[in-house]
């Protein structure tokens, strides 16, 4: 096992990265969510602006044109913020009671959280969820052995993702720094987005996260050809993004480190590295 010696922290996020294979939860409620108040929402609109803070998550699936227009024809007006508040309200409890349906840990997490520690890389955490939303989040991980050191939920800071207000919290209870000697690490555009105006190495994951979107189970039993375009189509999405490395899970996250560390060694920094080049 390789010592990693230049890497001061990681962060991860949680749904379709650390639990909940295709990032499934919060996916399905803001579907019935929206369902139950006469609005129809597709699973791929659901996911699209997957990532950020949920009330935020609320907002900006009220600005698609099929939903206005569906909510125009339902209540013959516009979305009000009293609407977001409405909807966000009813989201949070129907979280909170599927979640931990969901938070099974995503194949070889546990194993890279053991790698982590071994080369003292603290590990933190941060999401789209509110604190009251991860309770039972954290509480499902830590019974699977793949607590991190630091939990931020996007109600603790002044403003969630792609504001890397989360990532300096992260820090600050870590107590780690420099940022630019730290990774995020994500499966959405808003992961991405918040470990970049952080100015911290950004790793993407595709296969396990929301840009895919198929449980563990469709994912052994749908079309290769079908799932090598929806992980190519999502790696693309991430690198457009501004991820400096995709991967498709937990499970090849170490390669990426590796390179990360030697990079760091030579005196790179993320703001500085020219997208996808070799290191070698």
């Amino acid at each position: 096992m390789k010592i990693l010696k230049n890497i001061k922290g990681i962060v991860f996020d949680w749904a379709g990265t650390l639990v909940d294979y295709g990032c499934l939860a919060p996916t399905a409620v803001f579907v019935e969510v929206f369902k139950k108040n006469g609005i129809g929402i597709t699973m791929q609109e659901a996911r699209g602006p997957m990532g950020i803070a949920k009330k935020d998550h609320v907002r900006e699936l009220l600005k698609l044109d099929t939903v206005a227009s569906q909510w125009n024809q339902v209540y013959g007006r516009k979305v009000t913020e009293e609407d977001v508040v409405k909807l966000y309200s009813q989201l949070t409890p129907a979280l909170i009671d599927i979640i931990p349906q969901y938070a099974t840990a995503i194949p070889g997490v546990k194993e890279l959280f053991s790698e982590l520690r071994n080369s003292n890389i603290k590990i933190g955490s941060s999401t789209g969820y509110v604190t009251e939303m991860m309770t039972p989040v954290v509480s499902a991980a830590s019974e699977q052995g793949i607590l991190p050191d630091s939990v931020v939920a996007s109600d603790e800071v002044p403003e969630g993702r792609p504001a890397p207000f989360m990532i300096y919290r992260n820090a600050l209870k870590l107590g780690v720094f420099p940022i630019h000697e730290m990774i995020k690490v994500g499966d959405t555009v808003a992961d991405v987005k918040e470990g970049l105006n952080a100015g911290m190495w950004v790793v993407g994951y595709t296969k396990c996260g929301n840009e895919v979107g198929y449980s563990e189970e469709e994912i052994n039993n749908v079309p290769e050809d079908e799932l090598t375009a929806r992980i190519k189509q999502a790696e693309e999405k991430l690198r457009i993004a501004g991820a400096h490395f995709v991967v498709e899970g937990p499970w090849e996250l170490m390669t990426v480190l590796n390179e990360i560390d030697y990079l760091i060694e030579k005196g790179i920094n993320p703001i500085e590295y020219i997208q996808h080049e070799p290191a070698r």
